[in-house]
């Protein structure tokens, strides 16, 4: 397709994998004591700028690429209309609700559940302003301490999601819903991911969980317009 060097896009996102993986090595080092200090922080910051324009170069090319796909049916762009309306407008209410929730027995001051409230905010700041690098490693900070904790897996896993890394971030997302499968938030997350990988029947059982579990008021009728589009979409095949 004219404007798009698909071998180049294919070659920015292995490249975007190395980096997030040297970032989660970077990360096990640092927790293990075996780099110091100021080179682990010249090292993240190196890796986080890298990704930063990798990531950049991969919308540009997925948006040019996009431009130049064939017309698809009216029905079919409504639909996709409707996913990232939902999308775009869910992910926001969420991080916007959910960052630095307290968990009941949580305390608001004397432990260390008030500096992981702390990354967790600073976090969802970082999620709302597209700081995707940045906001994953405050998730990390958060699971090092707290790998239970069901926010940072949630929020880790969807912008896994967001970067193309389904199976990685089916993983923290599946490690969210265990730890809490009323946890509205990871439900929403996880059917996204499910639509995505073409698994109709789970993307619908999640997005109805969401809906079973006090989700944002504000979100209700952009998920049910979605499993309407969801459920389409399993007709027709």
């Amino acid at each position: 397709m004219s404007g798009v060097d698909l071998d180049r896009l294919a070659e920015l996102e292995e490249q975007r994998d190395f980096l997030f993986r040297s970032l989660d090595d970077l990360e096990a080092e640092r927790a293990a004591g075996d780099i110091e200090e100021h080179d682990y922080r010249t090292l993240r910051d190196d890796y986080t700028a890298r990704a930063a324009e990798v990531l950049r170069a991969i919308d540009d090319g997925k948006a040019t690429l996009a431009e130049n796909q064939s017309p698809r049916r009216p029905g079919r762009a409504v639909a996709a209309a409707v996913v990232v309306g939902a999308l775009a407008v869910g992910a926001g209410i969420l991080v916007a609700q959910s960052s630095g929730d307290r968990l009941p027995g949580d305390t608001i001051t004397g432990d260390i559940r008030e500096t992981n409230s702390q990354l967790l905010a600073e976090a969802g700041r970082l999620f709302q302003q597209g700081e995707a690098l940045e906001a994953i490693q405050k998730y990390d900070e958060v699971l090092a301490r707290d790998p239970d904790n069901r926010e940072a897996l949630a929020y880790r896993g969807w912008l896994l999601v967001q970067a193309g890394l389904l199976d990685e971030a089916l993983v923290f997302l599946d490690r969210a819903v265990e730890v809490d499968p009323t946890y509205a938030d990871a439900r929403f997350f996880r059917g996204f991911l499910y639509r995505r990988q073409g698994k109709l029947d789970d993307a619908l059982v999640e997005l109805r969980a969401f809906l079973d579990n006090d989700p944002p008021p504000e979100m209700v009728p952009q998920v049910e317009q979605l499993i309407e589009t969801v459920e389409a979409e399993r007709a027709d095949q």
